[in-house]
């Protein structure tokens, strides 16, 4: 069986895997950060920071240009786009390329080029500035000189894409035909020649077949009989097939199978361990493709230095209620989340600058800290001299050691029939 891209996409195991990442990874923020002192912060002065926030064309909104940009990329392999300096070397605007009309070529030493052709001609030469080249699987299958090119899990996978396709036609085939059965023509003659034979067959397929033509009569000839073929699905598995291809779509694109509304398996704790496994496995290594591949093309090697191309998948492991508001009470506990951390990440507003403060726990203080101290050979500022207050050294009290070679104090306390009581 020829298998194509465009027929596997007709298969609802194979579209739903594709449909989910993409989804996924469009709708997460995708932003272009700068190295400071502190850590990471939003590179608002970088002209590529305005074109994966708001847009990377006046008429392409962010999820419009990634959403595309990632199905191509899980369903072909690969994914381009067009990046468009301005005169001053700045970064004007990104469009994406059709599938197709892209042509790569290598250097001697791996350096790319891409032949692009449109209704109005063809670019060729363009350099790994001009492009960007999103790969997935990446292979030097096709490529020379070092390169290389994406690889589709549906060509990876022909045998078992082509058996989906298989049990997706057979069904349609089987309910078109009204669930029934094929039927046998029997006659104990020779029929005069093959055109009778042929007009006869048409007859019956005419009146027979077709789910609209379920009880209608079909007249027969010559003393002919008609005998229907035993057909059951059941006994060829036709739902365990169909069923088992979607479970396969899952294995190629590495997707939970609950995500795609398989849920015989599934139980509330696996899902929420399959699904961080899903933001940590194929979600975090198509995020990290299209970084990549952005920041090769929109970046200088002396700008990768400083900026990073980012996506935030924090929305994508968000748990229950219950459960964000449990690990947001401790980050602010132990101090390494303020309020306003808090808010944004829920995205509520600030409370001002007093939202900035952290929380830091009295009992805790930096390890060799000694300020706090109490030894026997010092003293509390301000109690020097005569009569000057000299704390103990704090001592734990531990049940099971009680030797007898530390001290008995005596005590003040009697028991209930006036002996004396002691503390160890």
């Amino acid at each position: 069986m020829r298998v194509t891209v465009e027929d596997a996409l007709t298969n609802p195991g194979i579209a739903a895997c594709i449909q989910v990442q993409s989804e996924d990874i469009a709708k997460v923020p995708l932003d272009l950060k700068k190295r400071t002192d502190a850590g990471y912060e939003p590179a608002t002065d970088h002209p590529l920071y305005a074109l994966l926030k708001f847009g990377p064309a006046p008429w392409l909104a962010p999820y419009k240009w990634r959403k595309p940009m990632a199905h191509a990329t899980l369903a072909r392999g690969n994914h381009y786009s067009r990046t468009w300096w301005s005169e001053s070397g700045r970064l004007a605007k990104i469009t994406p390329i059709q599938h197709g009309r892209t042509n790569v070529r290598w250097a001697g030493d791996g350096e790319p080029f891409f032949d692009v052709s449109s209704v109005t001609g063809t670019e060729r030469g363009l350099t790994w500035q001009d492009v960007i080249h999103i790969a997935y699987r990446e292979s030097d299958d096709g490529a020379e000189n070092g390169g290389s090119l994406g690889v589709s899990p549906i060509m990876q996978n022909k045998e078992t894409v082509a058996l989906m396709l298989a049990a997706e036609r057979f069904a349609a085939l089987f309910f078109g035909n009204g669930a029934k059965p094929s039927v046998v023509l029997q006659y104990d003659k020779k029929l005069p020649n093959d055109e009778v034979a042929a007009r006869i067959r048409a007859g019956i397929e005419r009146v027979y077949s077709g789910i609209d033509n379920k009880w209608k009569v079909a007249i027969l000839e010559l003393g002919m009989t008609m005998k229907e073929m035993t057909g059951d699905p059941s006994t060829s598995q036709l739902i365990e097939t169909r069923k088992y291809g979607a479970e396969q779509a899952c294995t190629m694109y590495r997707t939970p199978p609950h995500k795609i509304g398989l849920l015989e398996r599934s139980t509330n704790n696996n899902i929420e361990h399959q699904s961080i496994d899903y933001v940590t496995g194929p979600i975090s290594a198509l995020a990290k493709s299209i970084e990549s591949a952005i920041t090769t093309a929109c970046l200088t090697p002396e700008e990768r230095v400083i900026y990073k191309v980012e996506h935030n998948l924090d929305g994508l492991m968000r748990g229950d209620l219950l459960s964000r508001y449990r690990a947001y009470a401790i980050g602010r506990q132990w101090g390494w989340l303020s309020v306003n951390k808090v808010l944004n990440r829920e995205n509520e507003n600030e409370i001002g600058p007093e939202g900035d403060e952290y929380l830091v726990p009295l009992n805790m203080v930096p390890a060799g800290d000694t300020t706090n101290d109490d030894s026997p050979s010092e003293q509390k500022p301000g109690k020097q001299g005569a009569g000057a207050w000299t704390p103990t050294a704090f001592r734990g009290f531990n049940p099971n050691d009680m030797s007898a070679s530390r001290p008995l104090r005596k005590s003040a306390l009697v028991g209930p029939t006036g002996e004396p009581l002691f503390i160890n």
